[in-house]
């Protein structure tokens, strides 16, 4: 029977399934997307992290026409990959379904868009050594933080736990590897001067604490492949953590080997580049987990589809005279209760397993969501103090760490704290 014959709550019963298959397709779309975000944040670390070598001075190891031709390489290897997520970008624009959720995906790509429009100018200045190397950091850092920000918006719009859990664990795990190159850019700048400031102690101190933060929520709601891979990586970083110290220890009286800047820009690139290597194990678990979905409800489509077809049929006469319930019953026989029909009996447990099956859903993404509603507590905290107190968004956060640090508390609890000092005013 087609389903437009259905008697209605069958109808509607199938398309709730529906419902949650389109979503799980749309989903995919997003997941897909991700991937795409994940490899051009990684080519533009690279490419930040040589414009920063370059433009604290060359050392004889490192001559200026070397640094300046490996950073035109890493430039077009960024442009390319780029060019890749713009094409992807294009056909998602040219669909607008899936409701409000979309809507703030759709905003937040718009504004990754308009920061990486800013890269060509960006590379200039950088080409013709016409801009600090702090203030180059800054704005490779404003173009990877739009681009994190579209990944939290597309972990947050996800309705499957299992899909949600990993892109949790991913986005946490990409901000971990985002914070080690800006660690890795504050150190040469430090090193190659010989010495390091109290302001770049204290961000070195933070953003190795805040590292710790990411990482740790990251193993939470990883495991397999992922997770064995970061743990082999944190076993091999003990060379990064002596220099960490010797950082803290620098003064500028007695400064240290300049020549310092490129092993610790050596070191922090190998273990980046390992990063990279469990974001694509995390995308390969992503694809695996939506694709997973999408058949296994389709085939609960099609087997509900059959189902209350045969009921329909049933119930008008039309059907033969031995059909079988979901529990493998016979379905025109009376039930020993003598309560309704066995047809009755079966759709109404179809119906009440979909719902308590939603609802079990709702409560594990709770659960796997409260990493993300501390990053929305703790961004909103620093846009209360950016438009509160004027400050950009880095001096907002460095203060929020400040404060953590110096309270003894997490960032999420101060954040909490200055929401509710400030959020009436």
């Amino acid at each position: 029977m087609a389903e437009r014959h259905m008697p209605p709550p069958l109808r509607f019963l199938l398309a709730a399934r529906r419902s949650e298959l389109q979503g799980l397709e749309a989903l995919a779309g997003t997941c897909e997307l991700v991937v795409h975000i994940s490899a051009l944040v990684h080519a533009l670390q690279k490419e930040r992290g040589y414009s920063s070598l370059t433009l604290c001075g060359p050392a004889e190891s490192l001559p200026q026409h070397r640094l300046l031709q490996t950073l035109a390489g890493l430039s077009a290897e960024a442009t390319t990959v780029e060019s890749d997520a713009r094409g992807f970008l294009d056909g998602l624009a040219a669909d607008t379904g899936h409701g409000r959720g979309k809507a703030r995906l759709l905003n937040a790509i718009a504004f990754a868009l308009f920061r990486l429009d800013e890269l060509p100018g960006l590379r200039r200045q950088v080409r013709d050594q016409s801009i600090p190397a702090e203030d180059a950091d800054a704005r490779f850092t404003q173009v990877i933080g739009s681009l994190l920000a579209v990944v939290f918006e597309a972990a947050d719009s996800a309705l499957d736990p299992g899909v949600t859990r990993i892109l949790v664990a991913l986005l946490n795990f990409m901000q971990g590897k985002e914070l080690s190159g800006q660690e890795r850019a504050c150190g040469v700048t430090g090193f190659r001067a010989g010495f390091f400031t109290d302001a770049q102690k204290a961000r070195m101190l933070g953003l190795a604490a805040n590292q710790g933060r990411s990482f740790d929520i990251y193993a939470q709601y990883a495991d397999g492949d992922a997770l064995q891979r970061w743990q082999a990586i944190q076993q091999q970083g003990q060379p990064v953590q002596r220099l960490r110290e010797m950082a803290q220890q620098t003064v500028d009286a007695q400064p240290v080997d300049g020549a310092l800047a490129e092993l610790w820009f050596d070191l922090c690139t190998a273990r980046i580049d390992a990063m990279r290597d469990v974001e694509r194990l995390l995308a390969q678990a992503l694809a695996r987990q939506c694709e997973h979905r999408i058949a296994e409800t389709r085939q609960e489509l099609d087997d509900r589809r059959l189902l209350l077809s045969r009921y329909a049929d049933h119930a008008s006469g039309r059907a033969p005279s031995m059909v079988f319930s979901m529990q493998s019953r016979l379905v025109d026989t009376a039930p020993r209760d003598g309560v309704g029909s066995e047809l009755e009996r079966s759709i109404l447990d179809m119906m009440r397993e979909q719902t308590l099956r939603m609802q079990r859903t709702d409560d594990a993404l709770s659960a796997v969501r409260g990493a993300l509603e501390e990053k929305k507590r703790i961004d909103r905290a620093k846009l209360l103090l950016i438009s509160q107190y004027g400050l950009t968004e880095q001096a907002a956060h460095e203060r929020l760490q400040r404060a953590a640090m110096d309270g003894g508390v997490s960032v999420s609890d101060v954040a909490r704290q200055v929401i509710g000092q400030l959020a009436g005013n």
